[in-house]
């Protein structure tokens, strides 16, 4: 790199002015980070695991947030409720949600035309498979399972206690009204073949990349062996749940799972330090607001999720 010179013919440069140019070039190749407002999954990440940075920002006060009442229902809607066996899901009378089949990507197979998904958790869905399948992978990732109602949840725990006994079923089938599946925000994949075979996935060999880079794409492996003593489930590595691509790069970065992460995020309230993370799709700002009631933008750079026990959470595009 060339020096730049105090004096060139005659003309001297001030030394000020050479410091705000410096800053300026800073300025304009950090906003090329910035691809658009929002949460959502982002269209072509970078590869190779956890991409990442989390700090803690210092609150300053910011004349264009309000607190909104919000009402109760907010506590159990949006991507980052908790649902587990002694956290249920509270069941909306109207959920919108998206055929897989009639939505997917070329990249991955689906079950049948019964498997379901919030719109968003579907378009994430779309850009893991189509990187995955970018990057070298096989089409042979096949979705068997999405939204799941109360009474289908149940049709399963029994037939898993009948099948492969009590203890069993506790271990790997979760209560109705305690499924992440009622969501409408998870999948599990199995594997096909060409020649009409099947196996379980289990996140090793190719599939590896998916359990690593999911983070990149708003979904996080949700059931760990090391996190039993918290979910009560054991490991599945086929189970995804999306959350958001800046939750789901701090969850991986620092190895919470949701039960965690959803207490993590309690130590950033509004007028507290906020929780910042830049990730595959920009940087973001994090904060907690308990109750019904949430400080938010007066702009549309921002999403606000219920996290289905005791208040909201804030996530909010950094401009």
């Amino acid at each position: 790199m060339r020096r730049t010179r105090r004096r060139r013919r005659g003309v001297y440069i001030s030394p000020v002015f050479i410091l705000l140019c410096v800053l300026a070039a800073a300025f304009l190749a950090g906003g090329l980070l910035f691809h658009r407002a929002g949460s959502g999954s982002a269209s072509a990440p970078p590869s190779g695991g956890s991409v990442g940075s989390v700090g803690v920002r210092e609150h300053v006060e910011r004349a264009d947030c309000v607190l909104t009442e919000l009402g109760v229902e907010a506590l159990y809607t949006g991507e980052l409720i908790l649902v587990n066996n002694w956290t249920l899901y509270h069941f909306p009378e109207e959920q919108p949600l998206e055929c897989v089949f009639d939505g997917k990507s070329a990249s991955y197979y689906v079950r049948d035309k019964e498997v379901y998904l919030a719109p968003e958790a579907l378009e994430a869905l779309n850009a893991l498979m189509d990187a995955f399948q970018d990057q070298g992978g096989s089409k042979t990732v096949n979705v068997v399972a999405g939204y799941r109602t109360k009474d289908f949840q149940q049709h399963l725990l029994d037939q898993s206690a009948e099948l492969n006994g009590e203890d069993h079923a506790q271990r790997f089938v979760a209560q109705p009204g305690g499924s992440e599946h009622h969501t409408g925000l998870v999948v599990d994949f199995s594997l096909l073949f060409e020649d009409g075979s099947s196996a379980e996935y289990e996140g090793i060999g190719e599939y590896a990349w998916i359990n690593q880079n999911c983070q990149n794409f708003g979904w996080i492996v949700r059931y760990d062996t090391d996190k039993e003593h918290l979910t009560a489930i054991a490991d599945e590595p086929w189970h995804f749940r999306y959350v958001g691509v800046p939750h789901a790069t701090v969850m991986a970065e620092k190895g919470l799972c949701l039960e965690e992460y959803i207490d993590y995020l309690k130590q950033f309230p509004y007028d507290g330090p906020h929780l910042t993370v830049d990730c595959a799709e920009g940087s973001y700002e994090i904060w907690y607001c308990a109750g019904t009631a949430a400080w938010l933008p007066d702009d549309e750079a921002y999403t606000v999720s219920g996290n289905n026990v005791d208040g909201l959470v804030v996530t909010r595009r950094m401009e």
